[in-house]
């Protein structure tokens, strides 16, 4: 029997048991990476930047171990795939770069997906990635503790383009978007009324036209500036440091 039909056969069985234990096959939640198998072997992760995966609807994220990256899924079934991924470029140690480059590669082949209570197999067939669900307690996932209200997709209301402008802030700190030509990724932070964003990595894809491009810069460089932000409801403001207003409504997914 291949490799890919074995691994496809534990991938529904491992369903099936979740299924027997009441438990929905779903890939949303916060991640933590606790195994790694390809061709050069199985490693699993320890120290302080272990691998991790933000999954919301149709939104990923995560770390890499040293760098960030965010992409878009397709869930169908028992399969799961992965966009293109989007990376930060900072420099890092060798030893990171190594487990960075194996674990984009296992994230990108992936196409099947099974869970088991807090633990998530995602799979070629002959590379894996198990993952433990983080920030559980009592059978749920824990709230944001600062319940800023920010958590999930947001778009920005005036936009003139056909792929929307979205934010996506998740309940890690972590936050990726698309800016109607590439997207985007990093970090932000909440500190009462305060949001600040942290150096944001992107694609390079080039717009379909230069008023696209102008209003992919404007769009970072308002976010780069955000100092404040208001929820209301389903609606959204972040302010500037020049005062400049961005209203955004929360999206479906």
């Amino acid at each position: 029997m291949k490799p890919l039909t074995i691994l496809l056969s534990a991938a529904l069985g491992l369903s099936a048991l979740a299924s027997a234990q009441a438990t929905p096959p779903a890939t949303d939640g916060n991640w933590t990476l606790t195994a790694l198998t390809d061709a050069q072997g199985t490693t699993a992760p320890t120290g302080t930047d272990i691998p991790t995966l933000t999954v919301q609807g149709e939104q990923i994220s995560g770390s890499a171990g040293c760098n960030t990256f965010t992409t878009s899924g397709a869930l169908t079934g028992q399969t799961f795939r992965f966009g293109p991924l989007a990376t930060t470029r900072k420099l890092c140690a060798p030893e990171q770069n190594a487990l960075e480059t194996r674990v984009l590669n296992v994230l990108g082949q992936a196409r099947v997906y099974a869970r088991i209570g807090d633990t998530l197999l995602l799979t070629s067939g002959t590379s894996k990635a198990v993952f433990k669900m983080v920030g559980r307690t009592g059978g749920a996932v824990e709230q944001n503790k600062t319940q800023n209200g920010l958590q999930g997709n947001w778009t920005l209301t005036g936009a003139q383009s056909e792929e929307p402008l979205t934010v996506m802030f998740g309940a890690d700190g972590r936050v990726n978007g698309n800016t109607g030509c590439n997207l985007f990724m990093g970090d932000y932070r909440v500190v009462d009324a305060g949001l600040t964003f942290g150096a944001l990595g992107m694609t390079r894809r080039a717009c379909a036209d230069e008023a696209m491009s102008k209003q992919e810069q404007t769009f970072m460089q308002d976010l780069s500036e955000v100092t404040g932000y208001a929820v209301d409801g389903g609606a959204l403001k972040l302010t500037t440091k020049s005062g400049k207003v961005l209203e955004l409504t929360r999206s479906a997914n």
